[in-house]
């Protein structure tokens, strides 16, 4: 297309990899990708343009104008759903080198956590509300809206999921009617705290 000098992975890799080795503005993504070397921006999805000249790198604006109009939701629904693909291939294939003794409920916790060196333009941090696989997966996350809570947000954030028969485990804050409901037309065992002690009660929805 004319007028286009970058592809989008190329740029959304780029940004990620700087905040990866400590970038905290847009104006330090842009910086840290101009000081990459071409071996790095190669596999980040540079395109050679002229063999004469280098690799080039996206100015701070143009790294602005993407991170400001990509779909964040869409963004972290497709990388998601590649990281959990790719576990999954791996995991089945080491139990058909090892089977296991019987079959193993699926683990999911739900947390939410402030994210850390992230603002909203009012100033105030950037919230999200997490499901986290036993083996470490993300299956899906949401930003919690500033003018609400984790309790709003907790539904949504599992209705696109596949949770029969898993067990799902959240803080006394998310121990909701509503949600137990949920869990129990969708077939789901939920774990959460009775109590501010430690102990925790396990129920079969």
């Amino acid at each position: 297309m004319r007028g286009r000098r970058h592809p989008l992975a190329y740029v959304l890799a780029l940004a990620a990899c700087a905040v990866l080795a400590g970038a905290k503005s847009l104006t330090a993504v842009a910086e840290w990708a101009a000081d990459a070397p071409d071996r790095l921006l190669f596999h980040c999805g540079a395109m050679l343009r002229d063999p004469d000249r280098p690799y080039r790198t996206p100015s701070e604006a143009t790294v602005r104008r993407v991170l400001q109009r990509v779909d964040g939701d869409a963004l972290d629904a497709a990388i998601g759903g590649w990281l959990t693909a790719r576990a999954d291939a791996a995991r089945a294939g080491e139990q058909d080198k090892h089977p296991p003794a019987r079959p193993a409920r699926t683990a999911v916790a739900v947390d939410g956590k402030s994210v850390r060196g992230a603002m909203r333009a009012d100033g105030r941090p950037v919230h999200l509300l997490s499901a986290l696989r036993g083996d470490g997966i993300v299956l899906a996350q949401r930003e919690v809206d500033a003018k609400s809570n984790e309790i709003t947000a907790f539904r949504p954030l599992l209705e696109p999921l596949d949770l029969a028969g898993a067990v799902v485990t959240f803080d006394a804050l998310l121990t909701q009617t509503g949600h137990a409901k949920s869990s129990s037309r969708r077939r789901t065992r939920t774990t959460s705290p009775c109590s501010r002690a430690t102990t925790r009660r396990s129920t079969r929805w």
